[in-house]
């Protein structure tokens, strides 16, 4: 008697989970139950750490934003919120929202800067733009899981900029367009040589480090190039500092002009100066 009462039992609460599965699929949303889709959204660029002048809307800097799956048929809003590491954003212009139009997978966020009455000379301030909400059209079908949710921007009143970081190795990436062969050096004004060469022999960057033990004093970034494909090469150079509050690339663009190659022709690029206080390191950079 009691094996039929629980086969009775089990019978009973089978057919009433199976019967509440095909009619609704949740209390407030009767219906047939539709499966759900993770949605990853952040940002896709490489803009990560671009440093502008804060007064000059011709330095914006735009950022992507994506999802990760093929183009939804709802448009997605997306909630933006900024911070700022001297605890103001004002003089930052950005969208609070922005939007992915159903049938696309990305849109563009453009961020600028304006004068924002605070003098800090050559130093920095890192502006941090961040994904906060994404909002599908009240479509339950999807759900977000975030990607990279975080872009900064670090500006200054004027160049030369400093950055205050800890006492460490300063690394630099140098890569260009086109089809020429560049090389690079850092070369020491007090010793009046070369503390580092970069001589790859194909389109790789190339990779310069002023070692955490080089003395205080100036040092001065040399393009050399070697084969020479075009009158204009646009080229880009990296710092990447160990922390300014976290570690952060600083880049720097330019173009060499009618430059002739066999190292005929060195050009002095961007000079920086590197001086020490204690377990702090303050390095200063003028781009020629």
């Amino acid at each position: 008697m009691k094996n039929i009462k629980y086969l009775a039992l089990l019978f009973s609460i089978t057919l009433l989970v199976s019967c509440g599965q095909d009619d609704v699929d949740s209390v407030t949303n009767p219906g047939t139950l539709n499966p759900t889709s993770e949605i990853n959204l952040g940002f896709t660029d490489d803009n990560d750490g671009q440093l502008v002048l804060e007064s000059s809307d011709t330095n914006a800097t735009t950022f992507t934003i994506s999802i990760s799956t093929n183009p939804l048929p709802v448009a997605t809003e997306i909630t933006l919120g900024a911070s700022s590491s001297d605890g103001t954003i004002d003089g930052t212009s950005f969208p609070e929202t922005v939007t992915i139009p159903a049938g696309e997978t990305s849109v563009d966020v453009v961020v600028s800067f304006s004068d924002d009455g605070v003098p800090e000379g050559t130093d920095v301030e890192t502006v941090t733009i961040e994904i906060l909400d994404a909002d599908f059209g009240g479509n339950f079908d999807y759900y977000l899981t975030p990607g990279d949710i975080k872009r900064t921007v670090d500006v200054t009143d004027s160049l030369p900029f400093s950055v205050v970081t800890e006492v460490g190795p300063l690394n630099m990436v140098f890569a260009w367009a086109g089809f020429s062969d560049l090389d690079a050096g850092l070369f020491s004004v007090a010793t009046q040589g070369f503390i580092d060469i970069s001589q790859n022999f194909d389109q790789s960057p190339e990779f310069l480090t002023l070692p955490a033990a080089a003395p205080d004093g100036q040092y001065i970034f040399v393009i050399a190039p070697w084969s020479v494909a075009s009158s204009a090469i646009d080229w880009l150079l990296e710092f990447e500092v160990v922390s300014h509050p976290v570690e952060t690339n600083y880049p720097f663009f330019g173009t060499l002009e009618n430059a002739a190659g066999f190292y005929s022709d060195f050009r002095n690029t961007i000079e920086i100066t590197k001086s020490t206080n204690g377990t702090e390191v303050t390095y200063t950079i003028i781009q020629y």
